[in-house]
């Protein structure tokens, strides 16, 4: 996905209700999410606020967190992209 021509900007939601801090996410996409003081999930900047280019490790990211505490969304039109509702 990175560097395509079809790239999307995407916005990465946390559930901090869900969240159980396995750092996973962390690990598959250390330049889209980090493990703030509480060791919780959390976007780095970029995703959380205005949108960044999704990637391979993002998407990884979102697919393999244990809780489905991570949801990706158009920075452009708000919709969910991934996990499928």
């Amino acid at each position: 996905m990175t560097g395509s021509a079809e790239a999307e900007a995407v916005v990465v939601r946390v559930d901090r209700g869900r969240c159980i801090g396995s750092g996973m996410c962390a690990l598959s996409a250390p330049g889209s999410l980090v493990l703030d003081a509480d060791g919780l999930a959390q976007p780095v900047a970029e995703y959380a606020d205005g949108g960044a280019e999704l990637t391979d490790g993002l998407a990884e990211a979102v697919e393999f967190c244990p809780v489905e505490a991570l949801a990706l969304h158009s920075a452009r039109g708000g919709y969910r992209i991934a996990p499928a509702e």
